[in-house]
């Protein structure tokens, strides 16, 4: 079979469109042949849309989850405790694997919501080729195509109009919401709509090179949200990389030197137990059960969070940009005033039905004047319609011409009235300036074909439609004035419609502070304009992504929040994106949060569902940072003890011995904890305040370790230092639970006492206990117990002393 009878076999023609050619526009237009289409769709070697991936896989997402360095010390660590048949000692495998699997599944559900995004909605298009008209696969349109246009096609390639006149709705793609008329010559942008009238185009691009499909390989990218929370992780995890590896390899040199079995097994469990406490993995587990905990509960409230860190990033935003139509306003309308002209009773309410009803209502402006003057079955006796013409953005009004009542027209003042205009300019600007979209009611004598220039209209009155806000929209705003957050509009509309409703909304104090973005295309001024202005009009996709990008470089946190495909691009480059449900599933696609009721007034509830989550994870988080910072002193001293001394010394843990205080005073605690209820404005400098918490409690524990040696309390040392360990993080679990209540106090005697029987059937089940009593009633113990008590008081009472003093001058 030949290429040609191949490519011919894809297109199925429709017999039914074959009377369509007759038509003015399309009876002298040929196409390309069927060859000479074949031969450029073998030459252009296109990547379509459809086609374009995201630019990670699965196996991708799998081996960077997996082979990691932390995972290879966790490997290597578990290796070595089989390798000695220490089987108990594996406990933290688990938490590890947690871990590890709820963070594949979430990058995998990320890139499979993003391989579903394409903008355009059909598979085949109508075109012209060999003088017929004919469907084909989108994926086999090339330049040079004829596509075939009328009412409701989609412009499925960039393309210049080479017949006819259309009207275009590109609100998907640039967010202005009126219909934009195309005469021959004029451009069009694949992905919009044909609303009204006929038409034939010349396809100029395709593939890769379209409008539609750069903004889909931008939606496409994958990038994970950058929040504080996992920055300062990232920092702590580089910083414990680079003093993991030279103290466990030191670690590792000591145990080579030992040759008694034994105590060579008790050095190789001790350097585990140091590599093991010194990563803190039960924060990055814990990080990510609290995010899921939050996710859960913000679900339940209709906002679905694509990525777990956007709940925090959400509640540390500095400015929040919102898109007019379906953010603030429903995108509906209401009739708000009725300036009246006409003493005389030109129209009446049951004529002004019969007007309205004339046409479908089929959007929003029509909708606002059916709820105003249709009265359905009330009319008795309607009266004879003899001619219409439905609205055209071309004539900007619609008009109905009665049998006896004479021809009236509803639409644009400035387009019925033409000279005569200057009559009502004052008054139709005073209103526009309002935020009102003002229609002008007139009648005339003049049957309907013969109106023109020179007809002579009788004023009835002006009927002024305003956008109808969301009931919610000024609460929720109040909201984040409150909590100082910057809020501009960014939109594709009229800029004084938008500047009305900022200053209804309070957004800004003078209509006039306000900026029409139309023909600015330098990218440094209106980064600029960014920070200046707080409402834009006019803005292009590329324009909303320039001032977000503007408003970042002035370290500035942002948040956006839109419905639209036009929206897509100011959303790739938000700190966090907010869809609305009701709005283009492709902006959905792509946003970390989407409200799934369209709800704004849920935004407030993510915002406190994030604080709680940050304010618990800074307070909890010094419960593991005291476990990584005393192991590192612990391994520090064991190290001059055993190059400065000739007796050698094992790390002083062992896995299982600090498995039981992670999971009775850190793990478990750290988990209820997180789920306290915290509205406190979220505070910066994550790990610098949590650092300074945490280093006083890591130096007792190293004291501790220190003091024991150096008194030499038999052989009893370690046992010791478990017991006092355990009692430092009791009482730093009870500092953190301030204040009390009744759950908090029985968290932390349940932890006490579980800990008291696991630690007895572990480790003091085979020890005499009359030894150790009589060890722990010794002076010397007797004296580090003291020192305990009084560190504690001191904490407790928030009193300074030196030591303090000098902990916060190092930290600082």
């Amino acid at each position: 079979m030949s290429k040609n009878k191949k490519l011919s076999q894809d297109y199925s023609l429709n017999e039914l469109d074959k009377k369509k050619m007759n038509n003015k526009y399309f009876f002298n237009l040929k196409g390309l042949s069927t060859q000479e289409a074949e031969r450029r769709l073998n030459q252009e070697q296109k990547k379509y849309t459809q086609n374009i991936d995201n630019n990670i896989s699965i196996k991708d997402i799998i081996c960077n989850n997996c082979f990691t360095f932390l995972n290879l010390l966790f490997l290597i660590v578990a290796f070595v405790i089989i390798t000695i048949k220490q089987y108990k000692h594996l406990i933290f495998l688990f938490l590890n694997t947690l871990n590890l699997l709820i963070n594949i599944i979430q990058e995998i559900k990320a890139k499979k919501i993003l391989d579903q995004i394409s903008f355009l909605t059909l598979d085949n298009t109508k075109v012209i080729r060999d003088g017929h008209l004919i469907d084909i696969p989108i994926k086999n349109i090339v330049c040079g195509d004829i596509l075939f246009l009328e009412t409701g096609s989609q412009i499925t390639a960039d393309s210049y109009l080479k017949e006819g006149a259309i009207e275009v709705n590109e609100s998907m793609l640039t967010g202005e919401s009126k219909l934009i008329f195309k005469k021959k010559g004029d451009f069009l942008f694949s992905g919009s709509y044909v609303v009204s009238g006929h038409g034939a185009a010349e396809v100029s691009a395709t593939g890769i090179n379209m409008y539609i499909s750069k903004l889909t390989i931008e939606a496409k990218k994958y990038k994970k949200i950058q929040t504080p929370l996992t920055k300062n992780l990232s920092y702590l995890i580089l910083a414990i990389i680079y003093v993991l590896i030279p103290t466990a390899l030191i670690l590792f040199f000591c145990c080579q030197k030992e040759y008694n079995s034994v105590l060579k097994e008790k050095f190789i469990l001790g350097l585990c137990a140091f590599i093991l406490g010194f990563l803190p993995s039960g924060l990055f587990l814990l990080t990510t059960l609290t995010l899921t905990v939050g996710f859960i509960k913000l679900s339940r409230k209709k906002a679905y969070m694509r990525d777990l860190f956007g709940i925090e990033m959400l509640a540390q935003i500095d400015v929040l940009c919102l898109d007019k139509t379906g953010t603030i306003t429903d995108g509906k309308m209401k009739v708000k005033e009725i300036l009246e002209y006409s003493k005389s009773n030109l129209i009446s309410p049951q004529l002004m039905s019969q007007l309205v009803t004339a046409f479908p209502n089929n959007n929003a402006t029509q909708k606002a004047l059916y709820d105003k003057f249709a009265l359905g079955k009330l009319i008795s006796t309607p009266s004879i319609i003899i001619n219409k013409k439905s609205f055209s953005s071309l004539r900007k009004y619609s008009a109905v011409q009665f049998a006896k009542e004479g021809t009236f027209l509803l639409g644009a003042p400035e387009f019925i009235l033409q000279k005569q205009f200057t009559k009502i300019k004052n008054d139709v600007e005073t209103k526009t300036k309002l935020g009102y979209r003002v229609l002008l009611l007139t009648q005339t004598e003049t049957s309907l074909e013969c109106i023109n220039e020179k007809t002579n209209f009788k004023i009835i009155s002006l009927i002024c439609l305003e956008d109808h806000l969301k009931e919610d929209a000024f609460a929720t705003l109040e909201y984040f004035r409150r909590n100082n957050i910057k809020i501009k509009i960014i939109s594709g509309d009229n800029p004084d419609t938008i500047a009305y409703i900022a200053h209804k909304l309070k957004i800004i104090e003078n209509p006039r502070q306000t900026i029409n973005l139309t023909n600015m295309d330098k990218e440094h001024e209106i980064k600029e304009l960014s920070v200046t202005y707080d409402v834009f009009g006019r803005a292009t996709p590329e324009q909303k992504k320039t001032i977000l990008q503007g408003l970042k470089q002035n370290n500035l946190k942002v948040a956006m929040i839109g419905d639209g495909v036009n929206d897509i691009l100011a959303f790739k480059e938000a700190d966090i994106s907010i869809a609305m449900a009701s709005g283009s599933k492709a902006a959905q696609n792509i946003a970390n949060l989407v409200m799934m009721d369209s709800n704004f007034s849920a935004l407030p509830q993510v915002v406190a569902e994030g604080r709680r989550i940050i304010n618990n994870l800074k307070k909890i988080s010094v419960l593991f940072l005291v476990k990584t910072m005393s192991v590192f002193g612990l391994a520090l001293i064991n190290f001059c003890l055993n190059f400065f001394s000739s007796s050698k010394q094992p790390f002083p843990f062992q896995p299982l011995q600090l498995n039981l205080i992670d999971t009775f005073f850190i793990g478990i605690p750290s988990f209820c904890l997180s789920l306290e209820t915290n509205n406190q404005k979220v505070q910066k400098d994550f790990l610098k305040s949590v650092l300074k918490k945490a280093f006083p409690y890591s130096l007792l524990i190293s004291f501790n370790y220190l003091f024991l040696i150096c008194f030499n309390l038999k052989s009893y040392t370690y046992l010791f230092l478990n017991i006092l360990t355990a009692l430092t993080f009791f009482y730093l679990l009870i500092d953190i639970c301030k204040p009390f209540n009744k759950w908090k106090i029985l968290l932390v005697n349940l932890m006490f006492l579980s800990f008291i029987f696991a630690f007895w059937f572990l480790q003091l089940k085979n020890e005499s206990l009359d030894l150790i009593i009589q060890s722990l009633l010794e002076r010397k113990f007797l004296i580090l117990i003291l020192i305990n008590i009084i560190f504690f008081i001191i904490v407790f009472l928030k009193k300074d002393l030196f030591l303090l003093n000098f902990v916060k001058k190092l930290i600082l």
